[in-house]
């Protein structure tokens, strides 16, 4: 799936982009907006933008996992080698404390992106700030092409800010979003 990312001007505008777009077959699921005040998209029944799609918490929680894991492994693999403790007996409790580990750092990952913006947001929190309206649109590869065309004619004036895969890569930045603003 690809993610297509839009800014729109004004709530009329997202409104009927919204219309137009649930008549072509794309659902509340891949449909999504971010704006600085969320109350006009919900009294218009727009589908707002999701906790994961504004902060970072899928990422952080992914390199969080990493780190805590290998941690939790390399710890445990030296006090096994030392025989340092006698309930650290065997590679199974090694594997389990690199799973707590795993755990822990997913934990602290997670909160940790709760405090920040999505990574692939950064360039849009200028225009946000300024009253746009991002839109978020998810597609399969083989529709990309015929909602681009949908948007390019009906709405051409909304701003097409690039396309991303909606799965997350931890160590992976975005690339495919461009920095521009509304005035192009």
């Amino acid at each position: 799936m690809r993610r297509l990312y839009y800014l729109a001007e004004d709530l009329e505008t997202t409104e009927s982009i919204s219309a137009r777009l649930h008549a072509a077959g794309i659902t509340d699921w891949n449909f999504h907006v971010l704006a600085k005040d969320a109350t006009g998209l919900y009294t218009h029944h727009i589908h707002s933008a999701l906790a994961h799609h504004q902060k970072d918490i899928i990422r952080t929680g992914e390199i969080g996992a990493i780190y805590g894991g290998l941690g939790g492994l390399a710890v445990a693999a030296g006090v096994f080698a030392l025989g340092l403790f006698a309930w650290l007996s065997s590679w199974v409790d090694v594997l389990i404390w690199g799973l707590v580990g795993a755990l822990f750092g997913g934990m602290m990952g997670i909160r940790r992106g709760s405090k920040r913006d999505h990574f692939r947001l950064e360039a849009f929190h200028d225009d946000i700030e300024r009253g746009a309206y991002l839109i978020m649109v998810d597609v399969r590869k083989e529709d990309k092409a015929r909602i681009r065309e949908l948007m390019n004619m009906e709405f051409a004036d909304v701003a097409y800010r690039g396309n991303e895969s909606t799965f997350v890569r931890p160590f992976k930045t975005s690339t495919r979003v461009y920095p521009q603003g509304l005035n192009r």
